[in-house]
């Protein structure tokens, strides 16, 4: 029993030791100084890879762009200059004098001292904070960058009114816009404005097929998603798509799928969004920018 518990004590003083070490390593004003810097150029290289594949606007609005690039600029910029910091570091070590301070101003050197320790461990990056500094780059690279879909609108309600409130930027602009090359936002704020479509009005649009949310009338609903800020105030807007003779059926169709949609408008009951009753249905390839910006 006595051996068991002198083992079990020198194995806790062990670990007590490891940790103390590592603690001290990392308190090291060269390795603060290059930790600071890997990751702030780590940050800003993670966000210009996002940039250059054309990801970054999957989770922000096209308006904020610039900022980002900013933020990369000043990232890039501060993780260089960590490089000095790190040289004034090193020339600190191979300047210490080991020779105490033994005149008379010992006790207002060493009070000195120690607030000058104090206000640099106030700044000290600990391991908590290393963790969450670097978890987005971690995150980034293990989960691949993909917008929002289908999978989405399970705590989303398509929204066909009301839009004038939530994106005032977008009110207005299917006006100044022909038939052919309105959105499927353009069309749902024309429609919450009063506009009815014209006989010789065609639309021309291109979304994802969502099946459960379709009315009695139709056979899915065209929807994409609008984006005034970021990602997490996305809003489903869609248009409510009946087939005409000829077309793949409803059953012949995957949610989630994007596909073009050629057709004119016609009256639906119980409803202010007319129905677009399709006369060209051809599946396309998800747009390079699947959302919409008011």
């Amino acid at each position: 029993m006595t051996g068991r518990l002198e083992r079990d004590r020198t194995g806790e003083e062990v670990s007590q030791d490891s940790a103390t070490i590592t603690g001290r390593l990392l308190r090291l004003p060269k390795v603060q100084a290059a930790l600071k810097g890997l990751l702030l150029l780590g940050l800003g290289i993670f966000l210009f890879t996002r940039i250059t594949s054309g990801t970054l606007n999957y989770y922000i609005s096209q308006r904020f762009d610039w900022l980002t690039v900013a933020a990369v600029l000043g990232l890039i910029v501060v993780g260089l200059s960590y490089r000095y910091l790190l040289q004034e570091a090193e020339d600190s070590d191979a300047s210490d004098d080991p020779t105490p301070d033994v005149s008379g101003e010992a006790g207002s050197t060493a009070a000195g001292d120690s607030h000058q320790l104090s206000h640099d461990h106030s700044h000290t990056l600990g391991w908590s904070g290393l963790v969450l500094i670097s978890l987005p780059i971690v995150l980034g690279l293990l989960v691949p960058p993909r917008p929002l879909g289908v999978a989405a609108l399970q705590n989303r309600e398509i929204s066909g009114g009301g839009l004038d409130s939530v994106l005032p930027a977008a009110v207005g602009s299917s006006v100044v816009r022909e038939s052919s090359e309105r959105t499927i936002l353009d069309w749902i704020l024309a429609f919450h404005q009063g506009e009815r479509p014209a006989e010789t009005d065609t639309a021309d649009v291109v979304g994802f097929v969502y099946l459960d949310d379709a009315e009695d009338e139709a056979a899915f609903t065209l929807t994409r998603f609008v984006v005034g800020c970021c990602a997490a105030d996305a809003m489903a807007v869609g248009l409510p798509v009946s087939l005409a003779a000829g077309l793949p059926s409803e059953e012949a169709l995957e949610e989630g799928q994007w596909v073009r949609v050629v057709g004119q408008f016609a009256a639906s009951t119980g409803n202010d969004i007319p129905v677009l009753v399709a006369e060209q249905l051809e599946a396309v390839p998800e747009p390079n920018q699947p959302y919409l910006y008011p």
